[in-house]
Formats: structure tokens, sequence, C-alpha cells
């Protein structure tokens, strides 16, 4: 499975169909995945951290203020909006594309609508493709866009996904966007990782969310000690 995602990262590509799984084997993909992913980040935190520290360009981490309490947003919040801004829309349908609009809004304006009426607003942006016709050309003409640029899609998403937890630093400067590949290296990878399982397997986007709950478990965890 993990020589199969590294042939997907040199040459990104939509399959027609995507791959199935049982249970053993999502098992196995989890595992696997998850074993990569953890040894990924100990080895480029140990890499990179101690230089950037050097170099005074590693920012500090800040506890985010929530109305939702920290444990029910990392285990069911974050990886559900983070998925569907950041994975779901990397197979093209109307549907798709906005139900990610509505999470991003939901992202981007969580500190300014009271919650009831963010919501309220985000899932009227996931329902505008059951009640606004579009005509079929437009819809088929742009998945054959989004097919024929999916590799910068796939990079895109994985990029935006690390910028997006840049933003989980404070006392930010512009230095450390000049280098935030480095600061944010292990989100970047779990990006790719997650991207790779939402188009490659049927479920995958269901696949991806349960990945991404595994991998903040232990930041649960470590809340409650």
């Amino acid at each position: 499975m993990l020589k199969q995602f590294f042939s997907f990262l040199l040459h990104p590509n939509l399959r027609n169909e995507p791959r199935s799984l049982n249970v053993h084997g999502l098992f196995v993909l989890l595992g696997r995945f998850l074993l990569a992913y953890f040894g990924v980040a100990i080895l480029s935190s140990l890499a990179f951290f101690p230089i950037l520290r050097m170099m005074d360009l590693l920012p500090e981490s800040k506890i985010a203020t929530s109305e939702i309490p920290l444990s029910f947003k990392l285990i069911v919040f974050v990886p559900i909006y983070e998925e569907a801004i950041f994975r779901l829309p990397l197979r093209f349908t109307k549907r798709n594309l906005a139900i990610s609009l509505a999470a991003l809004f939901f992202l981007v304006f969580y500190h300014v609508f009271e919650l009831y009426m963010l919501i309220a607003i985000a899932v009227f942006i996931a329902l505008i493709p059951s009640f606004v016709t579009i005509p079929a050309f437009v819809i088929l003409r742009a998945g054959t866009v989004w097919k024929k640029y999916f590799p910068l899609l796939y990079y895109g998403f994985a990029l935006s996904f690390g910028i997006l937890h840049l933003f989980n630093f404070e006392n930010l400067r512009l230095a450390h966007f000049f280098v935030f590949p480095f600061i944010v290296f292990n989100q970047i990878v779990m990006g790719l990782m997650l991207g790779y399982i939402r188009v490659e397997y049927k479920y995958g986007f269901i696949y991806s969310i349960i990945l991404h709950f595994l991998i903040n478990l232990p930041l649960i965890l470590l809340s409650h000690l």
C-alpha cells in the first residue's frame, strides 16, 4: 500500500473506479499509514525543529479558544470539516464542491457569526446544488478541467492544509511564511496521505476522516493529562 502511495506521489491521477477494501484491508491500510505518519512526524521534528529554533524561526503554539469543547472538536468536528474542505472536492461533483465551500465558509467566519447563524448559512451553501440548476455541459466541462489539473489540485490542497495549520502558532512573522513547509511539514505529509486515500479507495472520504481522527487521538489524550 505504501509503495502504491509513493508511486501516486510521482504521478497523481484519478481512478475511474476506486478500489474496494474489506474490513481486514481497511485495518491494514489505516495501521500502515498511521505508523508511517508518526514515523515521518518524529523524524521531521528531529530534523527541522532544532534548526528552526536555532534560527529563531520556530513559532510558539497557541491554544485556540472555542465555543466547542476541545475534545469534541478534535474527535469529531476538525476531522470532518477539514476533510470536507481539503479532501472531499478532490473528486469533482457539484455536491462535493458545495459541501467543501460550506465547510470553508464555516472555518473562515467561525469567529464572525453566532454559531447557530453560521450553521444555517453553511447548510444553505451546501444545499445550493439541490435547488439551483446548473447546465450539464458546464458540469461536464468543469469535471474535465478538474481531472486534467488534478496533480496541481492534489498538491495544492495538501499545501493549503499545511498553511492552515501554520495559524495554530502565534507571533507569526513574515519569515515564518517563507519556511512554512518545514514548520508544518508533518501536516503537509498528512494532507498527501489523506488525499491519496480519499481518491484511491471507494469510501475513501470516510477512511480519510477515520485516519484523521486516529492521528488526532494522541492530542486528545495529551490534553487530558
